[in-house]
């Protein structure tokens, strides 16, 4: 019989430390993968507006090629070295790479997929450039809403969303009004904390349910709700730099 881990308080503890430390190292790699990814971008594109895509060479940690969103090529080296990227653009970017790729889980964490010319090649997808998101969001033009229904235990909850092109505002009603300007901050922060972007207009979230008990618990639950029920408002694609590429309203439902 295989010997079993004797798992007692101290292990305990020691066990859950580890674990939190890994998370959050995690977290911090994927977020320096995104940054990293939005510097290049925003680098090459002084020069070649219209890159959508970086091969790289993760062994000789070197730029290969840039290409637009339809493939074709904009840069190769080293047949374009000093034409179209100069000099200073290629070695910011390779000082980004040799900075990053020690951290490892480059398919995974960062994304970047082995490219058509096999690995030590891979590909980086970079984030959309602020005019291509601009494009997107503005097909938020119109009104609209979305509903979701949950239960609780003092029985069936009802939300309500509702997006209206124009000045930049957002504000939540009840149920309890004594902790209105709470809910409004805790859901302001979720949106931002997990990187979601909404065009500019009123997005308005009322939420309907009987509360027995006192006090905030159930403004939470709307924030929560708001910031997170698939069937709310806000719904869309995250990119690679933590931006929200579409944004759209779910139908009522």
């Amino acid at each position: 019989m295989a010997d079993t881990l004797h798992t007692d308080l101290e292990t305990a503890v020691h066990s859950k430390a580890l674990e939190d430390a890994y998370q959050a190292a995690s977290v911090a790699r994927r977020t320096l993968y995104s940054r990293a990814v939005a510097y290049a971008a925003h680098l090459v594109r002084t020069h070649l507006p219209e890159a959508a895509t970086l091969t790289v060479d993760t062994d000789e940690i070197e730029l290969h090629e840039v290409a637009d969103a339809k493939g074709n090529v904009l840069w190769h080296a080293p047949t374009a070295a000093g034409h179209g990227l100069p000099g200073s653009i290629t070695d910011e970017v390779k000082g980004i790479l040799s900075d990053t790729t020690p951290f490892g889980s480059l398919a995974g964490a960062a994304g970047w997929k082995a490219a058509p010319q096999g690995l030590p090649f891979r590909m980086i997808r970079l984030p959309e450039a602020p005019g291509q998101q601009a494009a997107d969001h503005s097909e938020l033009a119109t009104r609209q809403s979305a509903t979701s229904y949950f239960p609780t235990p003092e029985g069936p909850a009802k939300v309500h969303a509702e997006f209206t092109p124009g000045k930049y505002t957002f504000k939540a009603t009840g149920p309890n009004p004594k902790y209105v300007r709470e809910t409004t901050d805790r859901i302001r922060a979720g949106i931002v904390n997990s990187g979601i972007q909404w065009a500019l207009g009123e997005l308005a979230v009322t939420a309907h349910w009987t509360v027995v008990r006192g006090g905030s618990a159930a403004d939470l639950a709307l924030a929560c709700t708001a910031t997170a029920h698939p069937d709310v408002a806000l719904v869309g694609v995250r990119d690679l730099n933590d931006a929200l590429a579409l944004l759209k309203a779910v139908a009522d439902q």
